[in-house]
């Protein structure tokens, strides 16, 4: 029988996709990656009250701090704005930091995807490139950000090490990629599990807990079998 619950932290968007409508949501095919992994999948609200915060992680034993997928080039692009995590959606990131900083207090299993990687980085103490990091001189024409080709579709190589390598059984990978922002130093007690040809950091893991995991790339929707294997240890350390 089931019984790791899994939540996802969800995102919001007022009015930008279906005019006059405010919606949560969050990437199917994550919901999909838990399930398949034997977890049962629990999105998180995105809410006012901290205490409502607090309470809601008290019924879950995992966490996935999901990545976001409609206003990466509205918030990097313009310069006429802040670019940081908290200033680009000032709700969700209170919800997302709210959710982490509590599961981080229990030692609950953690998984940041893309977004969730960036903003448990900056949660944790890291710091962040925030403009676009095609310009840096480093990058040597990696391309980070994949725009309309398909989700599953792979566009730069990472290399692997640490616990990225044990639970794929890789050392090396092909990864689709949707960013503009990236993890410049990671937090104190992180290491980095996997970096890009042009040195950005792709993946790195806690020192400290038992599993939190973040990862600048969307391992739930690509092809390769191994990359479950991300969720069935999210589930496992959950059931732990």
């Amino acid at each position: 029988m089931r019984s790791t619950r899994v939540g996802i932290t969800t995102g919001w968007e007022q009015g930008n996709v279906v005019p006059g409508w405010s919606l949560i949501y969050t990437v199917k095919a994550c919901v999909e990656a838990v399930e398949k992994a034997g977890g049962i999948p629990l999105l998180l609200p995105v809410v006012n009250d901290p205490e409502i915060r607090r309470e809601t992680l008290n019924n879950i034993d995992a966490l996935i701090a999901a990545g976001e997928v409609l206003s990466v080039k509205r918030n990097v692009l313009k310069g006429d704005q802040a670019k940081d995590l908290e200033s680009q959606n000032p709700l969700r990131f209170a919800n997302e930091r709210d959710y982490l900083l509590g599961a981080l207090e229990r030692n609950m299993p953690i998984l940041g995807i893309c977004r969730g990687h960036q903003v448990l980085n900056v949660v944790c103490g890291g710091t962040m490139y925030l403009d676009d990091i095609h310009m840096r001189p480093e990058n040597s024409g990696v391309v980070h950000q994949q725009g309309s080709r398909p989700p599953a579709e792979t566009i730069h190589k990472v290399e692997m090490d640490g616990i990225l390598a044990r639970l794929t059984g890789k050392g090396e990978a092909m990864v689709n990629s949707f960013h503009r922002q990236a993890v410049m130093e990671p937090p104190p007690g992180f290491a980095v599990v996997a970096r890009a040809p042009d040195g950005i950091v792709e993946a790195m893991a806690s020192l400290e807990h038992d599993f939190v995991l973040g990862v600048q790339f969307h391992p739930e929707v690509l092809q390769e079998s191994f990359w479950l294997e991300l969720f069935r240890e999210l589930v496992n350390a959950g059931a732990r």
